[in-house]
């Protein structure tokens, strides 16, 4: 008996591949951007915790080693290489650098109720300080300002910010007066002239061996604030979106530094 020869195999048809391809492309478009969002607010929730770490670590340092520290904070432009001497000011790459005194001692005469600006009586290029850390930087963040008014209700009803005194500097760091009332900038890497270097660190918190946060101004003489806040906000690229209005929604961050304690706290919605 002849056997009978099976029967080829239904194939797909070019036309069917051609439509099976593009449903998988629309699929894939439609799911990277989800990831690209997880991924954004990932980074965002941890630089705004490695900032509250490096505070933290600052303070400690201070403490424990009897001395001095100030945490510098600079904002420029996340679109130009970071690499590069000396960086743009501008929007979406917030820089951090932690430098201690060489001989314990503040430095300038915090009592003075009219001190200059730098109010340094040494700072000899930086050469004064020594590098805690290596320089940090956090891409696609902004250092913003969500007001002296705190929302009502929800986790970032945190307590109010004073309003400025006169003579202080804003509490505030994302306020553009705040590195405009610091008397305590200096440069990264240390050894540079003041606005020599490749990052100018004009907004400034200073921990003292107890433990106490500041931010220098002219004439505060040694004033200790109620709170100091810093507001960061994700960014994409140089873009910043807007503050919402109700800011137990959406993506920001505000890290507050009590002046007594030092002590931080993050504030999320």
């Amino acid at each position: 008996m002849q056997a009978i020869p099976p029967k080829p195999g239904k194939a797909f048809t070019l036309i069917e591949l051609l439509v099976v391809i593009a449903i998988m492309i629309i699929l894939v478009a439609l799911v990277i951007p989800s990831f690209t969002g997880i991924k954004t607010g990932s980074d965002f929730t941890k630089a705004a915790y490695d900032i509250q770490g490096t505070l933290d670590q600052a303070r400690a340092y201070a403490m424990g080693g009897n001395t001095y520290v100030w945490v510098g904070f600079a904002e420029e432009d996340v679109t130009y290489n970071s690499s590069k001497t000396p960086q743009v000011q501008g929007v979406g790459r917030v820089a951090v650098a932690v430098i201690t005194s060489c001989d314990g001692t503040r430095g300038y005469d915090a009592t003075n109720s009219n001190l200059a600006n730098p109010a340094w009586s040494n700072y000899n290029n930086g050469k004064n300080f020594v590098a805690l850390c290596k320089l940090q930087y956090f891409e696609n963040v902004h250092l913003a300002d969500f007001g002296s008014s705190p929302p009502v209700n929800g986790n970032m009803a945190r307590p109010a910010i004073p309003d400025p005194q006169s003579g202080f500097p804003n509490f505030r760091l994302g306020n553009s007066s705040t590195s405009a009332n610091c008397v305590t900038p200096f440069d990264w890497p240390l050894g540079a002239a003041l606005n020599s270097g490749q990052y100018s660190f004009k907004t400034v918190i200073n921990f003292d061996p107890q433990g106490v946060a500041r931010i220098q101004g002219a004439s505060n003489t040694d004033t200790v604030p109620q709170y100091m806040e810093i507001d960061l906000q994700p960014t994409h690229g140089n873009s910043v979106p807007a503050v919402p209005t109700n800011q137990n929604t959406g993506n920001q961050a505000a890290i507050q530094i009590n002046g007594m304690t030092g002590a931080t706290h993050i504030y999320r919605p």
